[in-house]
């Protein structure tokens, strides 16, 4: 179909899908315009609306997207029929096509966020781990097993989280046995510049924490009676009161980490931001506390659109699934910000569970393609987060196998010793000959 372009020139050549869930989804997909067969655009977005379906067997997904591709695309760009035809087209090309669809969600989520982009002079990155069960099949076993009796194939995921737009900026999808701090390591080089990293008390490393000041990536990290802290150590020569550092034994060979300690209420913050015109105890507080966010988004991938298993038979395939289940995630949670930033709502707003019945509305809807988009976007307009005043808990039952671990305790801060103070000036002194 043409369309006049918008500056009143010559007619420009653009696509008009006839389903409304599809005109509202493709302008977020990176992928030229469909073509015969799986074409990229096909594959993305078969991929996106199944990560969506709340069928319980990828093969029941696959049929449901198959009906909406149909209604939506011209009958001569049919694709292809069988979920097993579609895994075979599609897993070859997964890595590339999310290669190009993340830096363009990034590009739409920075124009979405708007003012909420940067906290102050910083751009707030929340990051946090968790394990995704997968089928307890032999393909699945290249996985790995955290180790728990009676356990399955897992993989360890590792998500990054802008805290200002509450959406995903980057993930890394590891084995079950690897470590949190490793799989950050790999996201480091996806980091925008003047990025506050902000995580748990599970990134608290002298090696992860000194290679993100040699990379010049500010952190606040919380800290618990697992860190050992020094204070009067005299490297820092504008030491106060509020100056510790990460100088472990053992590691006296390399200059000690410069750390500002912030209390707030019962927890301990450590950042390198030294500066508190640049980050104050208040800023600090509201950024600890939006690193939850960066959990609430695990909760709505494993219980809201309901992956906290994947379904898939296979390793290679399995990591495919839960790759674009994060990325589905992504897309609902843009399309959503969109919606209510039209109606004057900032994006913190957003309810994803009400956005997500939004499209699956759309989906099944047979109406969804003789009428125009303007009842979806109405919905996810109004895809927002209760305010009513509980006076309750929602707890409605006191589970007795639930973890409730202790919060992490104050850290253990120690005044250098004489033998340490000479030390630390010796590594000064190296590195001023240096």
């Amino acid at each position: 179909m043409y369309k006049a372009s918008a500056g009143g020139g010559a007619a420009t050549r653009c696509t008009v899908y006839r389903h409304a869930l599809v005109r509202v989804v493709s302008p977020l997909l990176a992928s030229p315009a469909i073509g015969k067969g799986w074409s990229d655009f096909a594959l993305v977005l078969a991929a996106t609306l199944m990560s969506w379906d709340p069928a319980p067997t990828l093969a029941q997904r696959f049929e449901a997207v198959l009906a909406v591709l149909d209604a939506a695309l011209p009958r001569r760009r049919r694709t292809g029929r069988t979920y097993q035809g579609f895994i075979k087209a599609f897993t070859p090309r997964s890595d590339a096509l999310l290669g190009r669809l993340v830096p363009h969600l990034r590009t739409l989520s920075e124009r979405a966020a708007g003012a909420c982009w940067r906290i102050g002079e910083f751009i707030p990155i929340g990051a946090d781990g968790t394990r995704i069960d997968a089928p307890r099949t032999i393909g699945n076993e290249p996985l790995g097993f955290a180790g728990r009796d009676k356990c399955g194939p897992q993989m360890m995921t590792l998500l990054l989280v802008h805290l200002g737009v509450m959406l995903p900026w980057a993930w890394r999808i590891g084995g079950a046995r690897d470590a949190e701090r490793t799989l950050l390591r790999d996201l480091l080089d996806e980091l925008p510049r003047n990025t506050l990293l902000v995580a748990d008390a599970g990134f608290t490393g002298f090696d992860l924490l000194g290679e993100l000041c040699r990379r010049r990536v500010s952190f606040l990290v919380r800290v618990g009676r697992g860190v050992r802290l020094l204070s009067r150590l005299g490297y820092y020569r504008r030491e106060g009161r509020s100056t510790v550092y990460l100088w472990p034994k053992g590691r006296e060979d390399r200059a000690p980490l410069v750390l500002r300690l912030i209390r707030v209420g019962s927890m301990y913050l450590v950042t390198d931001v030294t500066d508190p015109r640049r980050l104050s105890r208040a800023a600090a507080a509201e950024l600890y506390r939006r690193r939850w966010g960066v959990e609430v988004a695990f909760r709505t991938l494993k219980r809201t659109l309901e992956h906290h298993k994947m379904r898939s038979g296979t390793a290679t395939h399995t990591r495919a699934e839960l790759a674009w289940a994060i990325a589905g995630l992504w897309m609902l949670g843009l399309l959503g910000v969109r919606a209510i930033a039209a109606r004057g709502h900032g994006p913190r707003r957003l309810s994803i569970a009400s956005a997500l019945a939004a499209v699956r509305h759309a989906a099944r809807d047979p109406d969804a393609r003789r009428t125009s988009d303007r009842p979806l976007r109405r919905r996810l307009g109004r895809a927002l987060l209760d305010t009513y005043q509980r006076h309750a808990s929602k707890t409605p039952y006191r589970w007795p196998r639930k973890k409730r671990p202790a919060p992490p305790a104050a850290p253990r801060i120690t005044r250098a010793t004489g033998t340490q103070v000479r030390a630390a000036q010796a590594v000064a002194r190296r590195a001023t000959a240096t």
